[in-house]
């Protein structure tokens, strides 16, 4: 079986220590090399080309931190794998180690077992999540989910538009050839599925997503 060459990336001596210790006696885990910041990590990579496979992340480190490292060492040295290893369990950190280019992402509680199917994952470039860390990326697209404003329909977004302009009813009805009754109930329509309150909003509303000039 071929090896999986792992540098440590943690500022934290006892963490780095506790690493090695857990995974020493799995053969198909060779600890390279171990570092204190995201500026060390890249010094390293750069100077030993080839032979990292995956770095254990942490994100809070001094001179440069996890994410940033991160998104450097995904764009320059697209063979190296990023395994977020950290305390952080907040949507902040999870989202941003992500969009930088970790393909996982466990906490510093995780046992043995998970953090050798962590490596082992994103060294084949596949994603791993903890669960824990699972929950709240759902949670977070749940929130989207219920955040994201309804979809119009092109007549709606016609009368929106020309509502906004500062035209009334009847001279969005003459503009469009569509009668006054029916203009009020597309902008009644739009303000319910935007879920608006009045007039007011619904031109703040076009003016924020930029429908009108």
């Amino acid at each position: 079986m071929k090896k999986i060459n792992v540098l440590l990336a943690d500022d934290h001596q006892i963490i780095r220590n506790g690493l090695k210790l857990m995974l020493k006696n799995h053969n198909e885990i060779n600890i390279v090399a171990e570092v204190g910041s995201g500026s060390e990590a890249i010094e390293f990579i750069s100077n030993n080309e080839g032979k990292i496979n995956v770095i254990l992340m942490d994100i809070n480190m001094p001179e440069m931190g996890g994410i940033e490292a991160t998104q450097f060492i995904t764009e320059h040295f697209k063979d190296i794998k990023i395994l977020a290893l950290t305390m952080h369990s907040t949507e902040k950190y999870i989202t941003e180690m992500i969009k930088a280019g970790a393909l996982g992402y466990v906490l510093k509680e995780a046992g043995t077992e998970e953090v050798l199917s962590a490596i082992k994952s994103v060294a084949e470039g596949n994603k791993y999540y903890s669960n824990d860390v699972s929950v709240v990326m759902i949670h977070t697209l749940m929130n989207q989910d219920k955040t994201k404003p309804a979809v119009l329909s092109e007549r709606e977004l016609e009368v929106l538009k020309y509502i906004a302009l500062g035209y009334t009813c009847k001279e969005v009805g003459t503009t469009l050839f569509i009668s006054n009754r029916t203009v009020e109930t597309h902008k009644r329509n739009i303000i319910e599925k935007l879920e608006l309150s009045n007039t007011a909003e619904l031109i703040r509303y076009a003016i924020t997503n930029k429908l009108v000039a």
